[in-house]
């Protein structure tokens, strides 16, 4: 019996092509990270300066009227909470387990550095939300930004990009990147509907959570530090040698 053919390797050009669109998509992940930095800056300065942003009452206004269904956006919005946590935890702890140690660090940082960013500003600017209250968390009486929509644009955001990374079946993974563009929208009518924050607060929230994503997907671009296993030289270069 004749041995099977070996597959033969992709030729120089496809591989460059290739390495040439990773490239480009890389650049623009890093892009979109850099400005969300900077918009989430200046929004943050206009906060702090109480510049009145006519969009903010007049958005606030039009959730309001969604009010009848408090049980639904408090479902939603809860959604953002526990699970969230389980989520983010159990992807630390499934990277880990599949020897994945660096991207496991780096995600576990982005976490940490959003949850951080998100409480320390709320101190920071002390800005009183809709209803008055602290929404029920002790500690948490502030609303700029919004920790729910941030987080959840983060956590679910990187758990749909490694899902389309991934190669499971191409429907699959477009479904789950459907629900989660779905999901982080309604997080956010889902926190306005129930007067706990301003159309800014989720503003800045999107922001923030744009610009984690943006960083992990740069981060862990083809040939990046991070996707690299543990004790594995650093691959400068995707492009390197083709």
């Amino acid at each position: 019996m004749s041995a099977l053919p070996k597959p033969r390797p992709a030729p120089a050009g496809d591989r460059a092509a290739d390495h040439s669109r990773a490239g480009k998509g890389s650049v623009a992940w890093l892009l979109i990270a850099i400005l969300s930095l900077v918009g989430f800056a200046f929004l943050t300065v206009a906060v702090a300066r109480t510049v009145v942003l006519p969009f903010d009452q007049f958005w606030l206004a039009q959730a309001r009227t969604l009010d009848s269904f408090p049980v639904i956006w408090n479902t939603i919005s809860q959604s953002a909470n526990i699970p969230l946590i389980v989520v983010g935890v159990g992807m630390v702890v499934w990277l880990v387990w599949k020897e994945q140690r660096r991207e496991a660090l780096l995600v576990l940082l982005i976490f940490a550095a959003v949850t951080g960013t998100s409480e320390g500003v709320k101190q920071l600017l002390g800005r009183v939300r809709p209803s008055g209250t602290g929404d029920g968390i002790p500690g948490v009486p502030y609303s700029y930004p919004s920790g729910h929509e941030l987080e959840a644009l983060t956590i679910y955001g990187i758990a749909a990009l490694r899902t389309w990374r991934s190669s499971h079946p191409l429907p699959l993974r477009l479904a789950f990147v459907i629900l989660v563009a779905i999901e982080i929208p309604l997080v956010g009518v889902a926190r306005l509907a129930l007067d706990t924050h301003y159309p800014t607060d989720v503003f800045a929230g999107v922001l923030i959570g744009g610009a984690a994503l943006g960083l992990y997907a740069w981060l862990t671009r083809p040939g990046a530090w991070a996707v690299q296993p543990a004790g594995a030289p650093e691959v400068r270069d995707a492009a390197k040698g083709s």
